[in-house]
């Protein structure tokens, strides 16, 4: 398949900016004694918490072992809080603690800060075409691959 010179260019593009994206967030946390994987299992926790480590297996494809390692040591600095389930004890549920929580909208910020910045050149009509553009291309994606890839 032939593709054309402007879709190099879009990959690109997105490549590099996911690029500096992941780049200033890995150094950020760095500064907050966190791991990527740390910061992940953080978010992933805080979408549907409660949530089991099942939950977390199945979001973050990592092994069982792993998880339970970074779920300690989350522990261990009171950002996650670990209980058993009261209508079924034999089920172990994770939640964000206060600390948890502040740490990872800090997180958040800084990141979402970072992109804010670079978007300083663009006024209020381009920020919104470039959504409606970005939202467009990820619903295709998205169809795209619900109809495997055809």
């Amino acid at each position: 398949m032939k593709l054309n010179k402007q879709t190099k260019i879009i990959d690109k593009l997105i490549r590099d900016i996911h690029k500096n994206l992941v780049s200033y967030t890995k150094d950020s946390l760095k500064e907050n004694n966190l791991t990527t994987p740390r910061f992940l299992v953080l978010w992933h926790i805080v979408k549907e918490q409660p949530v089991n480590m099942s939950y977390l297996h199945d979001k973050m494809y990592m092994a069982s072992s792993t998880l339970t390692v970074i779920v300690n040591k989350l522990v261990k600095d009171n950002l996650v809080k670990r209980y058993r389930n009261s209508q079924d004890r034999r089920e172990v549920l994770l939640e964000l603690t206060k600390k948890g929580d502040n740490k990872l909208c800090k997180m958040l910020n800084v990141r979402q800060g970072f992109l804010e910045e670079a978007l300083n050149d663009l006024d209020v009509d381009e920020e919104n075409k470039l959504i409606k553009l970005l939202e467009m291309i990820l619903k295709n994606l998205v169809l795209i691959r619900e109809d495997g890839g055809k």
